[in-house]
C-alpha cells in the first residue's frame, strides 16, 4: 500500500512537471515567434525606406488608396490613441517612458491591490495589439505611404520602451530594436526633407514656365 502511494504521488508529480514544461515550452516558443515577427517587421520597414530613397520623383509622390492599408491605418490610429490615453491616466509621458514605467511597476508589486494594475494590463494588451497591426502594415508596399511610414517608426520607439519593462527577459533586444528604429527614423526624415525641397524647386520651376507663357 505504501509503495503504491509513493508511486502514485511520484507519477502525479511527474505529470505536473510535464504539464509545466509543456506550458513553459509553449510560452517560450510563442515569445520567440513574436520576436522573430518584430525583427521581420523592422527589416520590411528598412527595405521600404531604402526603396523610398531610390524612387523616382513620380513614384515618390505616389499615394495609393489600397483599402487594406487604409483600414489598418485607422486601426493603428485608434489603438495608439487608446494606448497614449492609458499612459496619461498613469501620469506617464513619452519622455523617459521606460524609466518611469519601471518605477510604477515596482510600486504596484508592493501594493498588489492597486487600481493601477488593471491599467498596466490594458497597456500591455494594447502594446501587443499595436505590434500586430504594425507587422501587418509592414507586409504591404509601405514606401507608397511615406507619412504613414514616419508615424509607424515613431510609434515603435514607444512600444520598445514599454516592452523593455514588460518583457524584462528581452529588454536588451528591445533596447537595440528601439535604437535601430530611431536611426531608421532619422534616415526617413532626411529623405522626406529632400523630397520637400525637390517638390518646392519643381513648383518654383513650373511657376516660372507659366509666367513665360
Amino acid at each position: 500500500m505504501k509503495n503504491n502511494y509513493i508511486e502514485n504521488n511520484f507519477q502525479l508529480g511527474k505529470d505536473n512537471n510535464l504539464e509545466f514544461f509543456d506550458w513553459h515550452y509553449t510560452e517560450v516558443s510563442e515569445r520567440i515567434n513574436e520576436l522573430s515577427r518584430q525583427l521581420r517587421s523592422f527589416f520590411n520597414y528598412k527595405t521600404a525606406v531604402i526603396q523610398l530613397r531610390y524612387s523616382s520623383p513620380q513614384n515618390f509622390e505616389k499615394v495609393s488608396t489600397r483599402k487594406p492599408v487604409l483600414e489598418l491605418e485607422g486601426k493603428l490610429a485608434l489603438s495608439f490613441s487608446q494606448y497614449t490615453s492609458k499612459l496619461r491616466l498613469l501620469g506617464l509621458k513619452e519622455d523617459m517612458l521606460a524609466e518611469k514605467l519601471l518605477i510604477l511597476l515596482e510600486k504596484v508589486k508592493i501594493q498588489l491591490n492597486s487600481p493601477e494594475i488593471n491599467i498596466l494590463k490594458e497597456i500591455k494588451n494594447l502594446t501587443s495589439k499595436i505590434w500586430r497591426i504594425i507587422h501587418m502594415l509592414s507586409e504591404f508596399e509601405i514606401y507608397d505611404y511615406p507619412r504613414l511610414l514616419k508615424v509607424v517608426i515613431q510609434i515603435t520607439s514607444l512600444l520598445c520602451s514599454t516592452e523593455c519593462v514588460f518583457s524584462e527577459l528581452f529588454s536588451e533586444f528591445y533596447r537595440e530594436l528601439r535604437e535601430n528604429y530611431l536611426l531608421l527614423g532619422k534616415d526617413l526624415a532626411g529623405i522626406l526633407q529632400i523630397d520637400e525641397k525637390n517638390k518646392f524647386n519643381r513648383e518654383k520651376k513650373n511657376k516660372r514656365v507659366r509666367l513665360k507663357e
